[in-house]
């Protein structure tokens, strides 16, 4: 019924959903025809896809930063690495090539620590040497390098309460926040707080940006939001929740929580 169409549904309580209606028909032993109708309530599936479709784009999204960063910034300074062994072979002033040889030795260090940065950001080394607590405090750091932006950290004593794959959701989770704030807050600094209580470690990131508009309707996030949607399903996956609070001109605040232990349970 109505293949291709949008179809709708009004629920009791006056809330529309989105159906998918079949209708069969049949005859009955006395030789009536009858028609079999089924209504089923896609709203579940229709939100799976268009979350799937938003990960695909973030996936998408992320592949071309890193062609970006590789291409702007580390292939640019091989480029002049390049040109500057050429011209140190080339020079004959000893005072000068000393000068021209630290000037290389300079910027192979800058380009060894800015493909360091990029390793953290795609594998955590830290995470698992260390710990959540000193991984995020390396991101903050970089990020205080990088962009003059600096994080006020409170995170507690929560290092091995969570296993491997929650402390990497988390991780993840915090560490796209703190992005956010960076890129679309309009300010300089953000506090993130870790607390552990009631068989949870909740995570809070605040700033007192910009803020935005919160998406209405089912609660999915806009087109412009793929990082939102990525936290949400990020924590769903470890059976925590991310709840944001945010409105034009009032800031916003992130809170993540995630289950003790509860990846973990899940591999019993």
């Amino acid at each position: 019924m109505g293949e291709g169409l949008e179809l709708e549904a009004l629920r009791k309580d006056g809330t529309t959903i989105p159906v998918e209606i079949s209708l069969s028909p049949s005859k009955l032993g006395s030789g009536g025809t009858h028609v079999i109708c089924a209504v089923r309530d896609i709203s579940s599936w229709k939100r799976m896809r268009r979350l799937s479709g938003m990960m695909i784009a973030a996936a998408e999204q992320e592949r071309k930063h890193l062609s970006r960063e590789l291409h702007d910034e580390f292939l640019q300074n091989l480029v002049a690495l390049k040109i500057r062994v050429k011209l140190l072979a080339d020079e004959k002033d000893d005072g000068e090539r000393e000068r021209a040889r630290a000037r290389v030795a300079e910027d192979i260090g800058g380009t060894i620590l800015g493909v360091k940065r990029m390793i953290r950001g795609l594998l955590p080394p830290e995470l698992d040497r260390q710990g959540l607590s000193s991984a995020l405090g390396s991101v903050f750091r970089d990020i205080e390098d990088v962009y003059r932006f600096t994080v006020h950290a409170r995170l507690g004593r929560v290092d091995g309460q969570l296993d491997e794959i929650a402390a990497l959701a988390l991780y993840r989770i915090v560490q796209e926040a703190v992005g956010n704030a960076v890129k679309h807050a309009g300010v300089n600094e953000a506090t993130v707080t870790f607390k552990s209580a009631n068989g949870a470690v909740t995570a809070t990131i605040r700033d007192e940006g910009c803020g935005f508009e919160q998406p209405d309707g089912d609660g999915l996030p806009g087109d412009g939001c793929v990082g939102l949607a990525g936290m949400r399903e990020r924590a769903a996956l470890v059976g925590g929740s991310v709840v944001v609070r945010t409105s034009p001109g009032g800031g916003t605040t992130i809170r993540a929580s995630i289950p003790v232990r509860s990846a973990g349970a899940r591999h019993e």
